[in-house]
């Protein structure tokens, strides 16, 4: 195995653990929100403009670039070539 290919499968395993923490703090969201009363919801962190609301949308979207940077990296590592991906 090459050095880059090597370099490319660590980025590819620190990827995937953060996918993984991502994937356990999301779960944790929605168990907080489904947890939640209706009227607190529309009020509170959970308002459509609230904390919890805008850390559950930044963390999907981090999850999503993560998801893309993977499968960017899984093509590359089978192709046998291709830089790494900038963090």
């Amino acid at each position: 195995m090459t050095k880059k290919i090597a370099d490319l499968e660590a980025l590819l395993s620190e990827l995937t653990q953060e996918r993984t923490e991502l994937d356990a703090k999301i779960e944790e969201l929605i168990a907080d929100m489904a947890d939640a009363a209706p009227e607190q919801r529309k009020t509170g962190d959970w308002a459509p403009n609230g904390a919890l609301t805008r850390k559950y949308l930044d963390l999907t979207n981090r999850q999503a670039a993560v998801e893309k940077d993977i499968l960017d990296l899984s093509r590359q590592i089978a192709a046998g070539d291709g830089p790494a991906l900038p963090n």
